[in-house]
């Protein structure tokens, strides 16, 4: 009966999304992706600080990239920032990534989680992926999208968010927060899970329906046939892109995840299969899809409190 309603709103975000890649009639560069993919630095580095964060108003921010990018309107950060009162920064933050083509989240869900955290002590970040909201190139023929049939520009813009991501951490410390930790949704769920492998820093991370078997969305997902087409009869071995590949850095006892059984993007499998590779760790189970979780409030306000609870207790 729960597939039956929300497996329809999978497919049509699919449909929606497969719109959004453009199909280009051009081979990528196989040989540059593979190279990439066999670094074993490939998601390792540097954290850099920010130097330049400055508000436009009392919850917009911006700040310059710390990772190189290949269009102007994409070396901004824009984010915001909701303050758990008037001595933030003496409390624990959380830093949400939204989903893929999900600025819509970003708008409209993201400051409503802001405030509900809030109110239990727990400051709460946000910025724009790459290649989203106004971080989209405006050139003609720009690449304007995160997914694109470019799977080396994919990359690059995986290794920005990371960048991204741990420079507002940093930027966070700096202010004082004792602890701080990641709550990201599907695509940012996915970012999530490498920070938790890559970021010694962070203090907790929720995977809220990670895409954790990137070779197999590549492989399956209609909104992939861009990267298939373009990598022609090339074979890569897409692992580095999995979170299984990696290790937390993180205790499990700090790690959420949480899974959809319905769900059309991130197999239930998929997500099985990552708790037992990770030791573990906290992992809730919903009779949702990928779209409709998002929909839940008592799912997003249990999540919440998680959060608090665990930003409170970590050390």
């Amino acid at each position: 009966m729960f597939g039956f309603l929300t497996r329809p709103l999978d497919r049509l975000a699919i449909r929606s999304a497969t719109a959004s890649v453009e199909i280009v009639d051009e081979c990528g560069d196989a040989a540059a992706a593979e190279r990439l993919l066999r670094d074993p630095d490939l998601f390792r580095a540097p954290a850099s600080s920010v130097r330049d964060l400055s508000f436009r108003t009392k919850h917009d921010f911006q700040f310059s990239s710390p990772a190189e990018s290949r269009e102007p309107e994409n070396r901004i950060v824009h984010g915001k920032l909701y303050r758990a009162g008037k001595e933030w920064h003496k409390k624990p933050s959380v830093i949400l990534l939204h989903g893929w083509n999900g600025e819509l989240g970003y708008w409209r869900q993201f400051p409503y989680l802001a405030w509900r955290l809030n109110r239990w002590g727990v400051n709460a970040a946000m910025f724009e992926l790459p290649y989203h909201a106004q971080r989209r190139p405006l050139a003609p023929n720009a690449i304007r999208n995160f997914i694109s049939h470019d799977l080396v520009r994919m990359i690059e813009a995986t290794q920005q968010a990371l960048a991204d991501a741990r420079a507002l951490l940093g930027w966070l410390e700096e202010q004082g927060s004792p602890r701080i930790g990641f709550w990201g949704v599907s695509l940012g769920g996915w970012l999530a899970g490498l920070l938790a492998c890559h970021e010694p820093r962070s203090g907790f991370s929720v995977l809220m329906t990670p895409v954790n078997r990137m070779d197999r969305a590549i492989k399956e997902l209609e909104f992939c046939e861009a990267i298939r087409r373009s990598l022609g009869n090339a074979t890569l071995s897409l692992e580095p892109l999995n979170l299984l590949h990696y290790r937390p850095l993180l205790d499990p006892q700090r790690i959420l995840l949480i899974q959809s059984n319905f769900d059309l993007f991130a197999p239930r499998e998929t997500v099985e299969e990552l708790w037992q590779a990770w030791c573990k760790p906290h992992l809730w189970r919903y009779r949702h899809g990928h779209i409709s979780i998002l929909m839940s409030v008592p799912v997003m306000e249990r999540t919440a409190r998680w959060v608090a609870r665990t930003a409170s207790a970590a050390q």
